[in-house]
């Protein structure tokens, strides 16, 4: 087998690997604080989101992008070209110098690089490349040994989010409750999202969500992950919710459940009460990737944005899971104008509606998804949807 044919089980078990990997340089990060107030810079110009009054660029993202990169790249070197991140990897130092990110082939070659951005700050850039060169001791997971079909690496590309909701993560709000199992806010709202997708459908076909502030061990004080992954490809389906979805059992009937959406609290009070008024519970938070997590754990039934303010990283890897699980994630606007036919769309025009990931949407020279997102666990919670926007508008 050549480097341009591998097991899925292979590939999506280094996504999960390296996603490890992400989250415990982020915690790394975060837990010498002088270290982190170091390592912050504003984002200005094109690179700013525009939804944020402020938005922030760490060196923690570029290193994670990088460090996933590099990773990949030397395990499957045909697919080194086809990795995409939302950071570019050039950083600033208080000297004014820019100097280009790159995992480097020694742990001290990296230090030495590092240590250039941070005006020789020697101490810091170790912790740092000893955390970039870190080897994570995983086994693969059993529920993949199913997924032994080959599939061509040179087939996929990858988006990288390297830490979403970034304004979260330097805040570091750690005492933060949830409600209905929703946090609003927190660091619980950090997620490293990486997805793989056919270059040819731009379909999503792997993906993997891993919340790096899960929980906190009450013994040691210390953060501790999670991930979640999900394969959807030629027609074969996994995830690693399998077994608590065979043993969950539902309080509510279906006759009786109230449909529930998450969304950002800047989505205007015309949209809130248009999914209030249609009989929709209304749960906020904070990052695109956990609201997208909050739809896979089926804490929501649905994730609801309306702004072109999420981009092709963001979504990719979510999106993976949530077609494994029978669900997907589709362009908001064209799912409402189906309404305006005759025949209420199903399942089929579902499908035919999934945002994709190779090419930028049609009108845009960016890689955001321009008519807003919906996404689901299943068909019938996404049309839940666009029949409140069209009985009530």
């Amino acid at each position: 087998m050549t480097d341009t044919t591998v097991k899925m089980a292979d590939i999506l078990t280094s996504l999960i690997r390296v996603s490890e990997k992400a989250a415990h340089l982020a915690r790394t990060v975060r837990s010498e604080h002088a270290l982190f107030e170091l390592l912050v810079e504003e984002k200005t110009g094109t690179a700013k989101n525009k939804r944020f009054q402020q938005d922030f660029k760490t060196l923690a993202d570029v290193l994670i992008q990088e460090m996933i990169k590099h990773d990949l790249g030397k395990q499957f070197p045909s697919i080194i070209d086809h990795i995409h991140g939302e950071e570019d990897n050039t950083f600033t130092n208080q000297l004014g110098e820019t100097v280009t990110v790159q995992v480097q082939p020694s742990l001290q070659q990296t230090a030495d690089l590092l240590c250039t951005v941070l005006d020789g700050n020697q101490h810091a850039a170790t912790l740092l490349a000893q955390a970039v060169h870190w080897e994570v001791a995983m086994e693969r997971d059993e529920r993949l040994t199913a997924s032994a079909s080959d599939i061509s690496v040179e087939s996929l590309g990858i988006w990288i989010d390297p830490i979403d909701s970034t304004a979260e993560y330097i805040r570091g709000a750690e005492d933060e409750t949830a409600t209905d199992g929703v946090f609003h806010r927190g660091l619980q709202c950090c997620t490293v999202l990486i997805g793989a997708f056919d270059r040819e459908s731009g379909l999503p076909v792997m993906g993997v969500i891993n919340q790096p502030f899960a929980h906190k061990d009450q013994e040691t004080l210390r953060w501790k992950s999670r991930h979640l992954w999900g394969l959807c490809y030629n027609g074969y389906s996994c995830h690693s919710l399998m077994d608590a979805m065979a043993t969950e059992q539902s309080h509510q009937s279906e006759a009786n459940r109230v449909p529930s959406v998450v969304l950002s609290e800047s989505e205007s009070d015309d949209m809130k009460s248009l999914l209030s008024r249609a009989g929709h519970r209304l749960c906020y938070a904070n990052g695109a990737g956990y609201k997208m997590l909050c739809v896979i754990d089926r804490l929501v039934d649905a994730y609801v944005l309306t702004k072109s303010s999420t981009y092709k990283w963001d979504t990719c890897g979510p999106h993976a899971i949530l077609r494994a699980l029978g669900g997907g994630m589709v362009d908001l606007d064209a799912t409402i104008k189906l309404f305006t036919g005759k025949q209420e769309p199903g399942e089929v025009d579902l499908k035919q509606l999934q945002i994709r990931y190779n090419q930028p949407d049609s009108g845009s020279t960016t890689w955001g998804n321009m008519g807003g997102l919906l996404a689901y666990w299943s068909p019938e919670c996404a049309l839940n949807v666009p029949r409140a926007f069209c009985s009530l508008e």
